[in-house]
């Protein structure tokens, strides 16, 4: 334990600081300005390589064909406009580079331009005929402060016009009463804050680049920096902003009172939005008064635990008089003190974690006890091991470098891959960890030059959990790069974090947004930017895009790719897509007929058929759905608006027409393609076979949507020919299928699945963690596309491979999105594969697909694990009041799910009712099956019926322990009051029958009796492991607690070995084929 005399001796010093404080706090006002400009920022110790054009470094950006070149004519417009000579620079018509380059390149020299102009206006007026000029001529344009940013947000990717702001750089008025600075947008930060220091102020933003940075830039990313913890975002100190908007306009808001509640606040949009959507030209902040009393103490650590239990004890102790809490690992600091050897490190020994705590008020005896409490405390209570406080503003300056000069000191091997994320405070450093031992694994991290990286580090603001993930290289690399990305952003995801805590997005991180931003708030992001900007002629950002698409272009590395993964066959190329079918080229072409799939004694019936074609037909995704004249408003049809429906946009391009059963669903303006000889015999035979039979007649009309993914058997038009597949899927190891060898390559390649006893998988269950990890292949047998001597029925079969991994991340199918798994096989595939296994994807595509019962259920279903997450966290708590509470918020619920359980329960009734049909009935033990300690097994009127009940029974089975174990922990007494009051529940939280869920024993018996008529039906048998083992584990525990359930243990480890031996008839059959592959999750 530390003595108290340390203390008292850490606190002398201090003491002489504080006494003098009033007289020093004039030349306090530039004491922490230490490499803070962008040139200074770089070492000149190793030389730089030159720095790659953007469009080198991300091949997928493309040019905007909208935008013209610029002209001679351009240039001597902005000339007579801007007057001054020093206002323009001109590389079109002389040798400029040297110039120019400092506006083309950012200060990291990552990213690079090749601008051939910089306009430097003088003010709004200038602004607003340039951005006029080059809206009416479609002109690219760049704004750029003082190019500090570290994302390239305000450097050119192309040949924009870079708009310079650094001759607006005029202060207006500052009231001393209210704290109100009107200042152009070009004003340094530094400037402004000892322009406001001179007279008692302080602005509200402090930044390592502040010798630099320009006001307006701050606000344009919205800038956090070191006060943040103190004085707030820049979203609530900025009052009014002056923005010019794309077409030229001048939105005049600049505000200086703090209260205006008159309509939209529309200065919020352009704060942090990047320059998107208008150039900021001025800005009204409000500054507080600057404190005469400032302390800086520097501590060591040797956990991040005890790092977050200092900043507890300093947000309780210090409050008020808390202006700073920042964070720096000892790989940070040994890397400054190598770049900086003859520095004084503040303490001798070594520490893994280094905390900087600043204080600042108005009186300084008042700070100094409450530092002198607060410092006593957490070292008595050994939270830190050692810690220097500084005596003067000297040694105040020179703590604060040991955390400012951590860029500078990382960059002078070569480089630093940067990651500004905000993360929940408990996970904050665990993703730095996470880095450094994925680069150790890959062999890149050393001391030599061999190895591209030289550290790992992780630092930033506590106080706000935002962290500067830094990797520091000798070299770019792409082996690096690899590592990064997009693990950095999946793991800031899974964590519930955001990608960009304060640096913004520029080109870096654009093409991320996805991992931060749901597809609701991306869509309004892009409909405010197509309202400022519809033509985009003078925005630096692209348009904004969901998780895994990019924004404008690829992502930045050609190792990752959002689409899913695509087959390359010699004559075919056939790729998921979202559209109605599977695209091919002229030897495949195969799409999924409309309606509902025909009986199994009817599959050899044609049917109308709709057939996917271009045409000149415009319109939105709704009006087409609905066959109805689209009135082609964009972005959203005034017709979907005025009939209260949503439109859906204008993507897709293509056409679906209805033609008749004799001609394939072909019409005369578009006739039949040339096909094989065997496609043609195929056709001619179900031509016979229609004709033959003139009784049948069609079930739909030709309107008719596509039919549920939940049909076993599916119709397919094939090469313009109808057939129907059986839809299956199990569990294959990857190395038992088998490419063929082609004898021409004009065949399609096949693949045969080789023969090897079919092993059950794992319990494939509802997964709660995250963990699961599901790949798969769709394969096709049809007989036009195959050599088979012996001709099998049609199937498609998707082949399932999974894993556990111990990240919780989101599988490659999740980060796609639901657009991606609109239409076959897509959509098929994560119906009735990945959702059942994966039950807590709530954004589900049934646009094309009508939506079944069992689709719905899943729906219901899969806000349980998340209940039972949170229940788990109750159960650990001590019985406190608090515990009470949160328990009886869950249990509301839980009582809300539990009503659309029985809504779902009776609809369920109800359809079947219509029908004139049963969902199940009880039928007689058969003899073979008389073991069965049942009295009567349940039969389903069909596949479908019995896996949305037997799923149903599986999920109220843990839905209703969950709400008896609530119900028990709000009646236990509670240790935080005494007497222990009786907890008082709303009527809607009585349970008026608890015995209903204390019945888990019987809905496992009805899954056990269940699943002899569901593994009849079954064409996914595995499906059934999860009710199964769910009823398993309970009459397990029923066995262990109670000595009972004994005879339902046996039948179900019996039922189990019956799944197994229909795993392996299936997987016999596939064997027998062979397959063409159609595509790969």
């Amino acid at each position: 334990m530390a003595p108290r005399t340390r203390v008292a001796q850490v606190l002398r010093p201090l003491a002489r600081a504080t006494a003098s404080a009033p007289t020093a706090a004039s030349s306090r006002v530039a004491m922490r300005c230490i490499a803070t400009s962008a040139p200074r920022l770089l070492s000149a110790s190793s030389p730089r390589r030159a720095t790659k054009l953007t469009t080198e470094m991300y091949p997928g950006i493309k040019r905007d064909e909208r935008f013209k070149q610029m002209s001679s004519d351009d240039v001597a417009y902005f000339k007579e406009l801007l007057g001054s000579d020093s206002a323009i620079i001109d590389g079109l018509h002389q040798d400029a580079a040297a110039d120019i380059e400092p506006f083309n390149e950012d200060w990291l020299h990552k990213y690079k331009g090749q601008c051939r102009l910089v306009l430097k206006p003088g003010s709004t007026e200038d602004v607003s005929a340039i951005l006029k000029y080059c809206n009416e001529q479609k002109l690219a344009v760049v704004p750029q402060g003082g190019n500090t940013g570290l994302v390239g947000g305000s450097v050119p990717v192309f040949d924009e016009i870079v708009i310079n702001m650094a001759r607006m750089n005029k202060i207006h008025s500052f009231d001393e009463v209210s704290g109100s600075l009107v200042a152009d947008a070009g004003c340094i930060l530094e400037t402004t804050d000892q322009y406001l220091a001179e007279r008692g102020a302080i602005f509200p933003l402090d930044l390592g680049a502040k010798g630099s940075c320009h006001i307006g830039g701050n606000v344009a990313t919205n800038a956090g920096g070191l006060r943040l913890l103190r004085y707030g975002s820049l979203h609530g100190s900025v009052l009014g902003l002056e923005v010019v908007l794309p077409d030229g306009t001048i939105m005049n808001d600049l505000c200086t009172l703090r209260k205006n509640n008159t309509g939209y606040d529309l200065k919020q949009l352009h704060i942090g939005a990047e320059g998107t959507i208008g150039i900021i030209t001025k800005v009204s902040i409000q500054c507080p008064q600057r404190s005469s009393a400032i302390n800086v103490a520097f501590f060591g650590l040797e956990s991040f635990e005890k790092v977050q239990q200092a900043f507890r004890e300093a947000k309780g102790q210090l409050s008020e008089i808390l202006s700073a809490f920042e964070l720096m690992d000892g790989k940070s600091q040994s890397m400054v003190h190598k770049v900086r050897p003859d520095s004084k490190k503040p303490l001798e020994d070594e520490h893994p974690f280094y905390c900087l705590i600043e204080t600042s008020g108005s009186n300084g005896e008042h700070d100094y006890a409450k530092l002198e409490s607060f410092l006593e405390d957490v070292m008595t209570k050994e939270i830190i091991t050692d810690g220097v406080v500084a005596q003067d503003a000297t040694q105040l300056k020179s703590l604060w470098s040991w955390r400012e000069g951590i860029p500078e000191c990382l960059g002078h091997w070569g480089g630093t891959y940067k990651y500004d994320v905000s993360i929940p405070i408990k996970d904050m450093y665990a993703i730095v960890d996470d880095i450094s031992a994925k680069m150790e694994e890959a062999g890149l991290i050393g001391e030599t030059d061999e190895y591209p990286v030289v550290g790992v580090v992780g630092y930033g603001h506590m106080g706000d959990s935002n962290l500067h993930l830094n990797v520091a290289v000798r070299r770019y690399d792409t082996a690096v790069e690899k590592i990064l990305e997009p693990y950095v952003y999946e793991w800031i995801a899974d964590k519930k974090g955001s990608i960009s805590a304060e640096h913004g997005l520029g080109i870096a991180k654009k093409n991320y947004i996805g991992y931060s931003r749901d597809e609701t708030t991306i869509g309004l992001m892009k409909q405010i930017k197509n309202l400022y900007d519809p033509d985009k002629p003078s925005c630096i950002v692209h348009e904004a895009a969901a998780r895994g698409a990019s924004i404008g272009g690829r992502p930045p590395y050609e190792h990752y790719s959002p689409v899913p993964h695509q087959v390359n066959h010699s004559s075919a190329s056939v790729s998921v897509v979202p559209s109605h079918g599977v695209p091919g080229s002229a030897g495949l072409n195969m799409t999924l007929a409309p309606g509902t799939s025909l009986k199994s004694e009817q599959v050899t019936l044609l049917v109308c058929i709709m057939v996917g074609v271009p045409g000149k037909y415009q319109g939105c995704e709704t009006c087409r759905r609905r066959r109805v004249k689209c009135s082609n408003e964009r972005p959203f049809c005034q017709k979907c608006a005025n009939s209260g429906r949503q439109c859906e946009g204008y993507e897709r391009e293509r056409v679906f027409i209805t033609g008749t059963p004799e001609h394939r669903g072909r019409v005369a303006s578009h006739p039949r393609q040339p096909t094989s000889s065997a496609s043609s015999s195929r056709r001619r035979h179900l031509d016979s076979e229609a004709r033959s039979t003139p009784e049948i007649t069609p079930e739909r009309d030709t309107a008719a949507p596509f039919a549920p993914a939940w049909e076993d058997h599916i119709a397919l038009d094939v090469q313009g020919a109808l057939d129907y597949a059986f839809l299956t899927s199990l569990h294959i190891p990857p190395q038992s299928i088998v490419c063929q060898a082609r004898q021409n390559q004009a065949e399609l390649q096949s693949w045969k699945i080789a023969s090897a006893p079919y092993i059950l998988p794992d319990v494939l269950s509802m997964s709660i963690d995250g963990t699961l990890r599901l790949k798969g292949r769709c394969m096709a047998h049809l007989s036009d596309l195959t050599s088979d001597k012996e001709k099998a029925p049609a199937s498609i079969a998707f082949l399932l491979e999974v894993s556990v991994q111990k990240t919780t991340m989101e599988s490659p199918v999740q980060q796609l999105g639901p657009h991606n798994f609109v239409s076959f096989p897509n959509h098929h595939f994560f119906a009735r594969v990945f959702r059942p296994l994966i039950v807590d994807w709530l954004t589900v595509p049934w646009a094309n697909h009508p939506k079944t019962l069992l689709d719905q259920l899943l729906d219901l279903i899969s806000f349980v694990p998340p209940l039972l997450q949170q229940l788990d966290a109750i159960s650990a708590a001590a019985a406190t009041t608090p515990r009470r509470q949160q328990a009886q918020t869950l249990l509301g619920n839980c009582k809300a799910l539990e009503s659309r359980f029985d809504q779902w329960l009776t609809s369920a009734h109800e359809e079947t009712a219509e029908q004139q049909q049963q969902c199940y009935w009880v039928e007689e033990t058969a003899s073979a099956l008389e073991a069965a300690p049942f009295a009567g097994l349940l039969m389903f009127r069909d596949g479908s019926t019995a896996l949305m009940f037997l799923y149903f029974w599986m999920s109220q089975i843990s839905f209703h322990r969950c709400i008896e174990r609530l119900y028990t922990i709000i009646f236990e007494p509670v240790i935080d009051m005494f007497p222990p009051a009786w907890p008082e529940l709303l009527p809607n939280l009585e349970l008026d029958d608890l015995g209903r869920y204390q019945q888990t024993h019987e809905l496992a018996t009805s899954i056990c009796r269940g699943l002899d008529s569901a593994l009849g039906y079954a064409a996914q048998p595995e499906l059934l492991l999860a009710p199964m083992t769910t009823a398993l584990n309970l009459f397990r525990d029923d066995n262990t607690n109670a000595h009972d359930g004994i005879l339902e243990i046996f039948w179900l480890e019996a039922f189990k070995s019956r799944l197994a031996d229909k795993g392996q008839y299936l997987a016999s059959m596939l064997e027998r084929s062979s397959w063409v592959e159609l595509a790969r999750f």
